[in-house]
């Protein structure tokens, strides 16, 4: 059972760090809620790629705290 547990907060870690890495790759395959609709400007803003960030952050640390 303890293995399952390490499997899952190494699965957490490699999550968090691909969402750090490639915040824009996944956010093209993320949240519906997060993408803007086709009618909105055609300016893409910067916050879900930081948001995705901050996902992966929390991830990471979550991850790495289970882990010690």
């Amino acid at each position: 059972m303890n293995f399952l547990w390490q499997a899952g907060y190494a699965g957490a870690v490699v999550l968090g760090v691909a969402y750090l890495v490639f915040p824009a790759r996944i956010h093209a395959f993320g949240f519906e809620f997060l993408r803007r609709s086709p009618s909105e400007e055609s300016r893409e803003s910067d916050a879900p790629v930081w948001l995705y960030r901050g996902i992966g952050a929390l991830l990471v640390f979550m991850g790495v705290t289970g882990l010690v």
